[in-house]
């Protein structure tokens, strides 16, 4: 199926939103589910070890996840910005331009963890313990940061090219097949934690190529050699746009470094111990990415519609777009609240066994530090709609306020007075933070897109 135009303009918007975010959902649901798959399985095979080692290891995927973002979503809000203006040349290049910056990124991080993986371990919060299980997991894992990106980034370019179906196939074959991976190194091969790193860069693979053979017969319009030409400006505009989303997760990895050293410097004085607080936390994190694919699913199917329609100054069609998905995220988030309130010791336990403590320090982490989960989602949801209309700095701000300007400094302040709970409580009190100026910022942009729309009726 492919949307055109026509249909980003005058489309019904409870339809186009469904037509958009439902396959954009259900890819990173799919995503979601495997990486949690993957986390079982090592969980299972490995138990305590095996959670903390993914855990420390977790930041740099979270990179891998912001720059992803920054590409996919910076190119394709360009692409569709550029085609409501009726620049077609320069939205043709944007796309080659994009797939340019994939491939870069994705280099480069792997350069970096493949020369330098134990300092990076040891900065992530790894211990002795767990060094051994997560070195080869980082390792085989960075092989394929560019395919990762690849795979990511290229199909927010084909939902912008009217193919939100295939996008999900993309994400649905990467997935099943990492699955099946898993298993059959795990289990048959017996080859531990790395089997299950040589799944996710065997999956990521196919994936990968999936999206460069779309690519090459792109709908909109063809792509051309000389469309692959570096183009300075075209980057920085690509990286501006998606900086917003890239920041949500970029700054994430620096919470994920600040929260891992905090659990492992304050987890050994404790009855849990180091290991235990990091492997709980661990778990936790996976979980929550579940979490994290509904509200960027949602928010990404809404960035096309937005980018478009702004472009052609159809204002009252932008803010139907993100009252639909704010709300939407805010339902399916409380959803998640009562699931992290009455089950946590139930959700652990799928990621293999462990001691009373293990799963008393899991069940605080799910009820404590993600108490807020039913707002954290507007971090993402209204810093996206920013980023769709090509005013990044507002969600470079959102992500900011809560994993730079609250967060950091609460994980280093709250556990001095109060030891590990100082830890747990420095999420929920940074959510709600984040969550009010977000909702402001909202609130004003509503007034002036209402102003806007007023002008043009007159």
């Amino acid at each position: 199926m492919r949307l055109g135009q026509d249909a980003l303009a005058h489309g019904d918007m409870r339809k186009l939103l469904w037509s958009f975010c439902l396959p954009s959902l259900a890819a990173n649901l799919v995503t979601s589910v495997y990486n949690i798959v993957d986390q079982i399985f090592i969980g299972n095979v490995l138990g305590i070890v095996g959670n903390a080692a993914t855990n420390v290891v977790f930041p740099v995927v979270t990179l891998i996840t912001a720059l992803s973002l920054m590409c996919g979503v910076g190119s394709s809000a360009v692409m569709n910005l550029l085609l409501g203006r009726g620049e077609v040349e320069k939205a043709r290049r944007s796309v080659a331009c994009g797939f340019g910056l994939m491939v870069l990124c994705g280099a480069l991080v792997s350069i970096a963890m493949l020369g330098w993986t134990k300092p990076l371990l040891y900065l992530f919060g790894c211990t002795d313990k767990i060094l051994p299980y997560a070195t080869p997991y980082a390792r085989i894992t960075a092989l394929g940061f560019v395919f990762a990106m690849v795979g990511a980034s290229g199909t927010f370019l084909v939902r912008a090219d009217g193919s939100p179906n295939y996008a999900l196939l993309c994400s649905f074959v990467g997935s099943v097949l990492n699955i099946f991976l898993d298993a059959l190194f795990i289990y048959v091969f017996h080859w531990g934690i790395a089997g299950a790193a040589w799944a996710t860069l065997a999956s990521q693979g196919v994936s990968a190529a999936m999206v460069v053979r779309y690519l090459l017969r792109f709908r909109t319009f063809k792509l051309i050699r000389s469309d692959f030409r570096p183009d300075a400006a075209l980057a920085g505009r690509i990286c501006a746009l998606g900086t917003g989303p890239m920041c949500n997760f970029l700054t994430q990895a620096v919470v994920q470094i600040f929260l891992n050293s905090a659990l492992r410097a304050y987890g050994v004085h404790s009855v849990y111990g180091s290991e235990v607080t990091l492997a709980a936390a661990g778990v936790a994190n996976k979980v929550n990415t579940i979490v994290v694919a509904v509200v960027t699913g949602l928010t990404n199917g809404m960035q096309p519609i937005v980018s478009y329609n702004f472009g052609r100054k159809n204002y009252r069609r932008v803010m139907e777009a993100g009252r639909l998905v704010v709300e939407t995220v805010v339902a399916a988030s409380c959803c998640v609240f009562f699931c992290y309130q009455f089950f946590p010791r139930q959700i652990t336990a799928l990621f293999g066994t462990g001691s009373d403590l293990y799963f008393e320090f899991a069940a605080k982490f799910f009820r404590i530090f993600l108490m807020l989960i039913c707002v954290n989602g507007l971090q993402s949801s209204i810093g996206g709609f920013f980023s769709a209309q090509g005013k990044p700095k507002y969600s470079i701000f959102i992500s900011v306020t809560r994993q730079i300007i609250f967060l950091p400094p609460l994980l280093v302040v709250l556990p001095h007075f109060f030891g590990l709970a100082g830890v747990l409580w420095a999420g929920p009190i940074a959510d709600f933070a984040m969550a009010l100026i977000a909702l402001l910022l909202l609130r004003r942009e509503y007034k002036l897109l209402g102003r806007l729309d007023a002008g043009l009726r007159e």
